[in-house]
């Protein structure tokens, strides 16, 4: 395995861990008698050898197998295996800057000692109204999209 860039450092039971590890999760297929193994019985199956062969460490693979050398090259051919991105992708912002700013508008017409409106629904309405609310959409898309903003903004719930 001298040929993947990623596994230049590692001693030779690292190698072992991390081959197996790969096989276990099914990101390298198997080949037994010419019969590949599906990838939701190899953990069972690697499990089965270990427990056959107790004088071997845990992480030894069965030698009468064959490894797939795309799947080996699109696993390990890589400068480093742990430095890939894990988790949910970042969330991207909706685009709706003024949004806040007509929600803090919504609020006064609201707090108000004589309000305009007598719920967010009404002043998200009347601010469409009056035109000065930027987007695409319907009016009342645009109306629900701002009692939204001011429901985030200023909810006490």
């Amino acid at each position: 395995m001298s040929q993947f860039p990623s596994l230049k450092e590692h001693d030779f039971e690292q190698l072992e861990r991390l081959l197996h590890s790969a096989v276990e999760r099914g990101d390298v297929r198997i080949l037994m008698n010419d019969v590949e193994i599906p990838s939701v019985q190899v953990g069972s199956w690697l499990a089965l050898y270990a427990r056959a062969c107790p004088d071997q460490p845990a992480w030894t693979l069965p030698p009468d197998i064959l490894l797939s050398y795309d799947d080996l090259c699109k696993v390990f051919d890589r400068p480093n295996i742990d430095a890939r991105k894990r988790g949910r992708p970042a969330k991207e912002r909706s685009g709706w800057d003024e949004d806040r700013h007509h929600a803090h508008t919504i609020h006064r017409m609201l707090a108000s000692a004589n309000p305009k409106a007598k719920s967010a629904a009404e002043a998200a309405r009347l601010l469409v109204a009056t035109g000065t609310v930027s987007g695409h959409g319907t009016k009342e898309s645009i109306a629900k999209r701002l009692e939204r903003a001011f429901r985030k903004y200023y909810s006490s719930g």
